[in-house]
């Protein structure tokens, strides 16, 4: 077993500076004269010129880089858009095309995600120009009322259009998920202010891409803030809910309908007058035993100035469950949820951590949230006159 320890270290460092990650790019840009062609690596923070070189007589040209998990460059040409591609490891690419509009005017063979690219550059420019053209149609008709209809008209045409291409985006994700070229499609802007796919609007694509980048290629740069860029749409989504849920408050709390250990179905909002203290635990989680115990002491303490607790429990297992009810000996409302971690209700109000809690006071209103301990007891002393 040690022997084949040590080998599969020797052949792993052996493969990671193999040749199969040196990629070469060559091709030919007819009409360059003797332009400078330049090679820019496409990073999330920034763009960075790596290599240049002179055109030939020929037009021909030729670059060599090390590519060990799949990286964007761009190639362009003097002042000319740049052509964006994916550089993979054990994948030569053979870029030609001519000077003039050089970004639109190529041709690319060897990497399959960089044609994908292409493509969805080539559509994209058509409903860019398309849109651009029924803006200045808008901006060009009279400001008279007898025009209204015509700008209706050309307002439904450009809305019709941009819709077009967030479908095509969306399903060209879909169909190409395992391929690079769909985190490029996930960032690309219908202008210089807007996204094509919005985090509000296209969650499900940013998962797509989100789940197949971090199976596919862990490690990448991409990868990375791909993840994090995901996380940061579910903070701000869940803060978003909440802050709902804080301006909704008066009388509109989401409801709770669960049956307790007898099966008996109990409101949250038959609790509305009282002190509230909405619980989310799993009691046959490690560690429950120690939480309960210190949920009792504030228990105790506030029951008599008017505090319920209701506690919605999120054990997989519902007989485990109500023993655990009978052995911690819980009097306070507690319920089970069976549809567990998929629970609406821990859904509806926001749970992303086990436990959980919000302080509801007597208007109905949340005051509080995930607090424990010390803090739990100093903010029910506050709320609780």
């Amino acid at each position: 077993m040690k022997h084949f320890f040590f080998w599969s270290i020797t052949l792993l460092a052996l493969a990671s500076c193999s040749d199969k990650d040196t990629v070469k790019i060559k091709g030919e840009i007819k009409e360059g004269g003797k332009q400078v062609v330049y090679l820019d690596r496409v990073n999330v923070d920034d763009i960075i010129t790596v290599d240049s070189a002179k055109l030939g007589s020929n037009g021909r040209f030729s670059f060599q880089l090390e590519a060990k998990e799949p990286t964007f460059y761009r190639l362009r040409v003097g002042k000319n858009h740049p052509v964006t591609f994916v550089a993979e490891p054990n994948k030569d690419i053979n870029i030609t095309g001519t000077w003039n509009k050089f970004h639109e005017n190529y041709d690319i063979e060897g990497s399959e995600s960089s044609a994908l690219i292409k493509s969805f550059a080539a559509e994209l420019r058509k409903t860019q120009s398309k849109l651009e053209s029924l803006r200045k149609s808008y901006d060009a008709l009279p400001q008279e009322k007898k025009f209204d209809t015509e700008r209706k008209a050309l307002e439904a045409e450009w809305d019709s259009t941009f819709v077009n291409q967030v479908r095509y985006s969306r399903n060209f994700i879909i169909e190409n998920a395992l391929s690079p070229a769909s985190y490029y499609v996930l960032y690309q802007k219908i202008n210089n202010a807007n996204f094509i796919l919005s985090p509000d609007t296209d969650l499900q694509s940013y998962r797509i891409v989100a789940t197949s980048m971090s199976t596919l290629y862990p490690e990448s740069q991409y990868t990375k803030a791909l993840l994090a860029h995901h996380d940061r749409i579910m903070k701000q989504r869940g803060n978003q809910k909440m802050r709902e849920l804080i301006v909704n408050s008066e009388n509109n709390l989401p409801e709770i309908s669960l049956p307790n250990v007898k099966g008996d179905t109990i409101d949250l909002s038959s609790l509305r007058g009282k002190y509230i203290l909405l619980d989310f635990t799993v009691l046959s989680a490690e560690g429950c035993e120690a939480y309960i115990k210190e949920l009792k002491k504030i228990y105790n303490q506030f029951k008599g100035k008017g505090l319920e607790i209701y506690q919605v429990c999120l054990d997989p297992n519902k007989l485990l469950w109500e023993e655990l009810v009978r052995k911690y000996d819980i009097k306070w409302i507690c319920v089970h949820d069976g549809a567990n971690v998929r629970s609406r209700a821990a859904a509806v109000w926001n749970i992303q951590n086990i436990p959980a809690n919000y302080i509801i006071n007597r208007q109905y209103e949340i005051a509080g949230k995930n607090l424990t301990g010390r803090r739990l007891e100093e903010r029910l002393n506050v709320i609780i006159k």
